[in-house]
């Protein structure tokens, strides 16, 4: 279909031929044919780079122009929410505003009420719902990307509940490359269905055993054995390769294996541009690997890396100066990074009691990232034989289908959290009407029998009723708690705020940092850092030297909880040394961990402090208690001790500028006041632009004139 023809606002048909596109793809026209231009829901199951977000941009804008209202794109990451949210800028041509929301889950937002196209996380939009955001009525259109990951043990809960509740209220578009029951998945949203395994580049498949790569169609060719010789090649064919492993330490030591390899195929000005690349890196163990890896033209990538480090990889990759990304499978859910070719090394990763297959779905994901629109006419995806027989490999991977997406409202967590929200945010009164809304759900339409589902909300009532998030009147209506409804707002586990609850007649007794960060790590929503069994004696004696400061006792070694306690004494401790000033490289090599684990830490910890502070809110808290934990809260966000509280609440001013002010005598804010800029300039990270948002912050009208020379390598270097 010609883009010419797409029954369409004029200005729709603009901008994407603008964007060089006259035609569009077959499985692109069967969908904008399918109805869903009129209205009708969507299931639309095509290939990676087959151009399922721009029907989805079509389908947005053309509504949007013609009945105004809003359209929610949700995406599961956030790499991907600012990655699709550079996308849809485009369209701000046609006066609509395009917005993007990931963090924060406890605000309605309303300043999105303003805003046409919002792009969202999944469990963003979910805090949203529950805080009844005025602005969700609005919504026209919700689009949900990734769609597969309805069946994802950790987030696909959220998802379904999400579709649930907007099923009747809105259109849905779901967008996935690939779904095993693509059919039951689109009898429950009643939508159209088109499936398609078309193209715009052919995709080759095949699998390599000692230097054999055998294809699908049985043609065969040879190379030396080890397998980074398909690397090599495709590097000296001036292509990219994307090497998929299972663990982070693998990735890494391939990166710099196959640097070695790479290298001598760059020429000087790659070479010149990857020393500069590596220059704006910051100093920890992790980028020093990675510096050894880009010097050769390759990089690894993965959850261990920090958003910026990942960032940069990214543009480069597709700029053509790295030439090879190792990388774990959270990749191939992730942003747009189409290969020539891609290689899967592994098809089987540890999962706590073993090694297993990884399954089909993944796999095929990985594959789909080869082949790059307008530069490839043929991507290459080769798994690599190490173990298991090629023949076994061909026919699961490459000939077999993907697997059948099952709902996820039997992880327990989860349900647990949707029942509170389901009485607490959204009005449902008693337990009849619950069942009601649950029999709209996936589990329900999938699985024909409710009786197990029905049995599981009765046990969350009679937990919930017990811990008083809820109660019953005589007519036996639900009775939203002001503790229930707090929790499900702050988008917490009602087991963490349970904890909680428990532990503060122990905390007003004895406030301190070590017992308050054990108590967060013990929680279902903290994703702790693990006790290796070398390490676990050393927890075990810190455990026992703070016990007077822990608002829990120590298990007994034979005690289930033994290992768990100790890996929670482990995350306790990082986040006592950061707010103790520990350098940030000393904590990534003491506790064996990277920037990207840090950074997760620290924002789950944050948000967690803050719940913690809003649930003590409830129970009649003691004023100095509450002080000192909100002091806590600014400590673990900035990562400071209790000298730098107040010259933290400055602009710009985080842990290594709030001490540089602190050593050189400027340890108040009236002291920074007085004082004059040439005193504050020759404080090192503190440059003209920084004093002048102080001086704004603080009323204070002083012209910076006298900017200090930045010398090359400083902290203020580095974050300009």
């Amino acid at each position: 279909m010609k883009v010419e023809k797409l029954p369409v606002d004029e200005r729709i048909k603009g901008i994407i031929k603008g964007r060089g596109i006259e035609k569009l793809y077959p499985p692109q026209a069967e969908a904008l044919k399918s109805g869903v231009l009129k209205g009708r829901n969507l299931v639309l199951a095509i290939p990676t780079a087959s151009g399922k977000t721009l029907v989805s941009e079509i389908v947005m804008v053309n509504r949007l122009l013609r009945e105004g209202g809003k359209a929610v794109y949700l995406v599961p990451l956030k790499a991907l929410a600012e990655e699709k949210y550079r996308e849809f800028r485009e369209w701000e041509k046609l006066g609509l505003k395009i917005a993007a929301t990931t963090g924060d889950y406890d605000s309605t937002d309303e300043w999105l009420g303003k805003y046409d196209i919002i792009v969202a996380t999944a469990e963003k939009f979910d805090s949203l719902l529950r805080h009844n955001a005025r602005w969700i009525d609005d919504v026209k259109l919700v689009v949900a990307d990734e769609v597969h990951l309805i069946g994802s043990y950790d987030r696909g809960a959220t998802l379904e509940m999400i579709l649930t509740h907007m099923l009747g209220r809105a259109q849905i578009l779901a967008l996935s490359a690939t779904v095993g029951n693509a059919e039951e998945l689109a009898e429950w949203l009643d939508a159209e269905l088109v499936v398609s395994d078309w193209r715009p580049v052919e995709l080759k498949r095949g699998v390599f055993h000692t230097g054999t790569l055998i294809w699908e169609d049985g043609k065969v060719e040879t190379y030396p054995e080890n397998w980074y010789s398909l690397v090599v090649d495709a590097v000296k064919r001036g292509k990219g390769a994307l090497v998929f492993v299972n663990t982070r330490r693998s990735a890494e030591k391939e990166a710099i294996a196959l640097s070695r390899l790479v290298s001598s195929h760059l020429t000087k000005p790659e070479k010149r541009a990857l020393e500069s690349l590596t220059s704006q890196l910051e100093d920890n163990p992790t980028s020093e690997k990675l510096k050894r890896a880009l010097k050769g033209g390759v990089a690894f990538h993965h959850a261990g890396l920090s958003r910026a480090e990942r960032t940069l990889i990214e543009d480069a990759f597709r700029e053509g100066l790295i030439k090879v990304i190792t990388a774990t499978p959270t990749l191939s859910a992730g942003v747009n990074l189409p290969s020539f070719r891609v290689i899967i090394r592994d098809t089987k990763r540890y999962a706590g009691f073993g090694w297993t297959d990884i399954p089909v779905l993944e796999i095929q994901q990985m594959m789909g990232r080869a082949g790059r629109p307008k530069y490839d006419r043929v991507g290459e995806a080769i798994i690599i034989a190490r173990t298991d027989e090629p023949g076994k490999l061909m026919e699961r991977y490459i000939r077999g289908k993907p697997e059948k997406l099952f709902s996820m409202l039997a992880n327990e967590q989860a349900f647990r959290s949707q029942i509170l929200a389901l009485i607490t945010n959204f009005g449902v009164e008693n337990f009849g009407e619950l069942v009601r809304f649950l029999e709209k759900t996936f589990y329900a339409h999938q699985r024909k029998d409710l009786s197990s589902l029905e049995y599981k909300a009765k046990n969350v009532v009679y937990f919930l009723i017990e811990n008083e998030f809820i109660d019953l009147d005589l007519e036996e209506k639900f009775m939203p708690l002001p503790f229930g409804k707090r929790t499900s707002q702050l988008y917490i586990d009602p087991l963490t705020a349970k904890k909680f609850k428990d532990a503060f007649p122990k905390l007003e007794k004895t406030p301190n940092p070590f017992g308050i960060f054990q108590l967060i790590a013990s929680t279902p929503d903290m994703a702790t850092l693990t006790a290796r069994r070398r390490e676990m004696e050393d927890y075990l004696d810190l455990a026992y030297e703070l016990e007077g400061e822990l608002y829990s006792s120590i298990p007994y070694y034979e005690d289930s909880r033994f290992q768990g306690f100790l890996s929670q004494i482990k995350t306790a401790k990082v986040l006592l040394d950061w707010i103790n000033e520990v350098p940030e490289t000393r904590i990534y090599e003491t506790y064996a961990i990277d920037p990207g684990d840090l950074y997760r830490l620290l924002e789950l910890a944050d948000w967690l402090m803050y719940s913690l502070i809003e649930l003590y809110k409830l129970f009649e808290p003691r004023e100095d208690v509450l002080q000192y934990l909100r002091d806590l809260h600014l400590r673990l966000r900035h990562g400071v001790r209790e000298e730098l509280l107040e010259l933290v609440k400055l602009p710009n001013i985080g842990r290594k500028r709030a001490r540089a002010l602190y050593n050189a005598g400027f340890r108040r804010v009236e002291e920074i006041a007085n004082a004059k800029p040439a005193e504050l300039l020759a404080v090192e990270g503190i440059g003209a632009k920084i004093l002048d948002g102080i001086y704004r912050y603080l009323g204070i009208e002083k012209r910076v004139t006298n900017e200090k020379q930045k010398r090359k390598g400083t902290l203020e270097d580095f974050l300009r």
